[in-house]
C-alpha cells in the first residue's frame, strides 16, 4: 500500500454562506486561524492604527494576536470572548 498518496486540494470558497461575497476586503479583518476568542481588545468607535491589537485567538493551546490591517475607526467587532471562529471569518469591520 502506498504511504504517500496525493489528495486533491479542497475547493476554496470566497465566503461562508452567512457572509456575502461582496464585502470590501479593505475594510474588514478576517481570522487567520480557526480557534477560540480569548480576549477582545478593540471596541466599536475606537480609533486605531495599522497593526494595533484587536483581539487574541487561541488554537491548540497557542495564542495568536490579531492586529488591524488598516488604520481608522472600528465600525463593528463581530465576535465576543469565548466565541469559536473559523478560518477567514470576519472578526472586525472598519469605517
Amino acid at each position: 500500500m502506498p504511504t504517500n498518496v496525493a489528495l486533491p486540494a479542497a475547493p476554496k470558497t470566497a465566503a461562508s454562506p452567512a457572509e456575502p461575497s461582496n464585502v470590501d476586503e479593505s475594510k474588514v479583518c478576517r481570522s487567520p486561524i480557526a480557534g477560540m476568542v480569548v480576549k477582545v481588545v478593540a471596541q466599536p468607535q475606537q480609533t486605531i492604527q495599522t497593526n494595533d491589537l484587536l483581539m487574541v485567538l487561541e488554537a491548540m493551546k497557542m495564542e495568536t494576536n490579531v492586529t488591524s490591517p488598516v488604520g481608522g475607526k472600528v465600525k463593528n467587532i463581530t465576535v465576543n470572548n469565548g466565541d469559536a471562529v473559523q478560518l477567514n471569518q470576519i472578526l472586525a469591520e472598519f469605517e
